[in-house]
């Protein structure tokens, strides 16, 4: 019996992006991510076909994948602003917040070896709550190749991807 193979997200920012700012005294605090159910779960789920979904029981997350968002989300977020104070959700921000961050991912995935969609609905909010931006991005990213090794850092690398556009209106807002 072959034992499963356990996969997370990284960071895409730390390697492949330039700061979009530097504001240390910003203070933001990450929402809970929303995803599709089907996606909340141990193994990685792929498409094979429009209504039709694959889950692989040797092919897993090395955690929640939600949290694992979460993480590389905030990482990404503190250093394309170049900030330290945010506060992910649970936890209560211990500074004060200017901006909240809502992000919903309404697709996160695709076909084996095929390439990776993300569409996300996100919002960024004042900190008493009101809508500032609300947003949906859209994008494919595509493999470097067929492994699981790649389709998982094409995950990452799409994330990385909005969370550059969520960074970039946060730096326009007042």
């Amino acid at each position: 019996k072959t034992l499963p193979e356990y996969f997370t997200l990284s960071p895409a920012a730390g390697v492949a992006a330039t700061p979009v700012a530097t504001r240390p005294e910003l203070g933001l605090a990450l929402g809970q991510i929303e995803l599709p159910r089907y996606l909340d779960r141990d193994e990685l789920v792929t498409r094979s076909g429009p209504h039709e979904l694959e889950v692989w029981g040797g092919v897993r997350w090395g955690g929640s994948l939600r949290s694992d968002i979460q993480r590389v989300v905030a990482d990404d977020l503190g250093q394309l602003l170049g900030t330290a104070r945010i506060a992910v959700y649970p936890v209560e921000a211990r500074f004060p917040v200017r901006y909240r961050v809502l992000l919903d991912l309404l697709e996160f995935g695709g076909p084996r070896g095929g390439p990776v969609t993300l569409r996300a609905r996100w919002t960024i909010a004042a900190g008493d709550g009101s809508a500032l931006a609300v947003a949906e991005s859209t994008l494919e990213q595509p493999l470097a190749s067929g492994s699981w090794e790649d389709y998982v850092a094409a995950h990452s690398a799409a994330l990385g991807t909005v969370t550059r556009e969520i960074a970039e209106r946060i730096v326009t807002l007042p």
